[in-house]
């Protein structure tokens, strides 16, 4: 089974062709698609994590009656702008007057963003000569449900804040006059503050994320509203990162300061 790294992506379908008309003599070999059901066909939209049956069938010419001698399978992703993101080139050796390939082709979700799925086979003869179809497929990556992760950040004894460095984060110090955390994006990231906490309720897919962090603006410097001195107190404060590549939606709930101060933690999920 080919598993191939695939994005978010509706698309228009394009063209199918082979290099040689069946209908003109000449001394290559023969090579076809196998159609039916779940097999993929030209121009066909398909879903990540399905899995779909590709196949071929190569016959030698009729008139020369070479035999076969070798196949390759040749396989690219490419984005929007038709640039070339991952390849795929085998060549396996065979024999005989035919030959069928068949495959399982499954496709899994990365945050790269690419568009086309370009497929060609190519049968060879013992005397070199050759015939190739190419396949074009349109890859979809339906919303996927944003499952929420606790996360607890915590700082003691005047040490740097610990378990924030996934979300773009850092936490050197308290503001003494306001008795607040002062969180800080690390180089590279980039720090939001929603004003409404509602959008954390409202937020449940991987692309109304996507969508939700498209429109942001530029981000804040900083983000003290959290209390270093209150025992125990709850919140509803969503908050936004952007770094390495990666959104971050993080809900803020809770925080404690203990022991005379020395001791805080900041609680709640992100996803």
């Amino acid at each position: 089974m080919k598993k191939l790294a695939l994005a978010l992506v509706c698309l228009v379908s394009v063209a199918f062709f082979a290099s040689c008309d069946p209908e003109i003599t000449n001394p290559e070999p023969t090579i076809a698609l196998i159609t039916g059901e779940n097999y993929v066909y030209d121009g066909q939209t398909i879903d990540v994590n399905t899995d779909y049956l590709y196949g071929v069938r190569a016959a030698s010419n009729s008139q020369t009656g070479k035999e076969l001698a070798s196949f390759k399978f040749e396989l690219k992703i490419m984005n929007m702008d038709d640039q070339v993101e991952y390849t795929q080139d085998t060549t396996y050796a065979i024999s005989g007057t035919e030959y069928v390939y068949q495959d399982t082709l499954g496709f899994t979700y990365t945050r790269n963003l690419v568009g086309k799925v370009e497929i060609t086979a190519t049968a060879i003869d013992v005397d070199g000569k050759s015939c190739h179809v190419t396949i074009n497929l349109n890859v979809n990556q339906p919303a996927q449900p944003l499952i929420a992760r606790t996360f607890e950040w915590r700082r003691d004894n005047g040490a740097d804040g610990a378990g924030l460095d996934a979300f773009g984060l850092e936490w050197k110090s308290n503001n003494s006059k306001e008795t607040y955390a002062v969180i800080k994006p690390v180089a590279g990231a980039v720090l939001y503050r929603f004003e409404d906490s509602q959008v954390w309720e409202n937020t449940n897919t991987d692309v109304e994320k996507a969508a939700l962090f498209s429109e942001l603006g530029e981000g804040i410097a900083q983000f003290k509203e959290i209390s270093t001195t209150a025992a125990n107190k709850d919140y509803d404060i969503v908050i936004g990162t952007i770094y390495n590549g990666e959104n971050h939606l993080i809900h803020i709930t809770h925080s404690t300061a203990y022991e005379r101060g020395w001791h805080f933690t900041i609680t709640g999920e992100a996803k």
